[in-house]
């Protein structure tokens, strides 16, 4: 009756799918028989050699009670997608997101495309998944959420997006919540490796101004690129004029400002034509970027990674600086 029931909900418009989906669900699990008796409640309790049960805090503040350690886990962010593979046996993942599989965002194609796991694009094709945790963000569809949990499954919010110390919080957190601390912790000491050899290289060396310029808009303090720029070695001049978040801002503002580098993000194939768009521009083409040709296109799945691939995108920036100060 109950996949009866899912194929129906899911014939409906959204809306009404969805509320139908969350009443069903919870008539379904008010209905379900008790389970027997414990005999011994503490023994149930007991933690085992892998540390589970266990109860963990999520990126929303959240506590989540997890019974077991997950062998079911669903993954509706593409962050999640690239902090989980490295870190579980990939027969653990039975649903990923549909940017997984999307060359122009994910920095774990090869990985996605040969896993059996279907990508999940609704609420009822995770529920289908019978998972026994559920990855999604802060910023994913509150209705959404609501019938995942719903459904009593776990469901873990990731957050922290703003800068690669939140990075490395969701990576131990998530290997908290899967039970693998010692998988996570290798992939936080291996960023941690890379960024000191940033570091290390670029002391001493004076700091570039550099403004993130891309389909007419910035990055400035509160961002991913604003840690980006400071780790390797810059200084992010929109974040020097107080500037927060991703507003717009116009050619002869960046006329103005006058950076020495300019950034932007290029999807597959499109790098070249960035970079003369930039050099060509009104604005951007007579700045000593422009002038200089300190123009750097970086790879859109890098520079809006918010997983350990952003570490790829402060050591391509890096790069860039190095070279461009060595040719004076």
């Amino acid at each position: 009756m109950t996949a009866a029931l899912l194929r129906s909900i899911a014939r409906l418009r959204p809306a009404a799918g969805l509320g139908l989906l969350v009443l069903a669900l919870t008539t379904l699990a008010c209905s379900t028989p008790p389970a027997a008796p414990v005999a011994d409640k503490a023994g149930a309790d007991k933690v085992g050699a892998n540390g589970f049960p266990r109860t963990i805090t999520d990126g929303a503040g959240r506590s989540l009670r997890l019974p077991a350690k997950p062998v079911r886990i669903v993954s509706q962010a593409l962050s999640s997608d690239e902090m989980l593979f490295p870190m579980v046996a990939p027969e653990r993942l039975v649903g990923l997101s549909a940017l997984s599989r999307d060359p122009k965002y994910s920095n774990v194609l090869a990985e996605a495309t040969r896993h059996p796991a279907p990508s999940v694009d609704s609420p009822e094709d995770i529920v289908r998944l019978r998972p026994d945790l559920i990855f999604v963000t802060t910023y994913s569809r509150a209705e959404m959420v609501e019938v995942l949990e719903a459904s009593g499954a776990p469901v873990y919010r990731l957050a922290n997006f703003d800068d690669l110390d939140g990075v490395t919080t969701n990576l131990r957190r998530i290997g908290a919540a899967v039970g693998e601390e010692a998988a996570a912790e290798r992939i936080v000491a291996e960023m941690q490796r890379r960024l000191a050899a940033v570091a290390a290289r670029r002391a001493g060396r004076p700091p570039m101004r550099v403004l993130s310029f891309s389909g007419g808009f910035t990055a400035g303090r509160g961002t991913t690129f604003d840690d980006i720029v400071r780790r390797a070695g810059g200084i992010n001049e929109a974040a020097a004029h107080g500037i927060e978040k991703f507003p717009r801002l116009s050619e002869e503002q960046v006329l103005a400002w006058n950076p020495d580098v300019l950034v932007a993000g290029a999807l597959p194939g499109e790098a070249e034509t960035v970079r003369r768009r930039l050099l060509n521009g009104p604005g951007t083409g007579q700045t000593t970027a422009g002038r200089r040709n300190q123009i750097v296109v970086l790879q859109t799945r890098h520079v809006l990674a918010v997983s350990q691939h952003v570490v790829d995108a402060v050591e391509q920036l890096a790069e860039s600086l190095d070279a461009f100060q060595a040719a004076r």
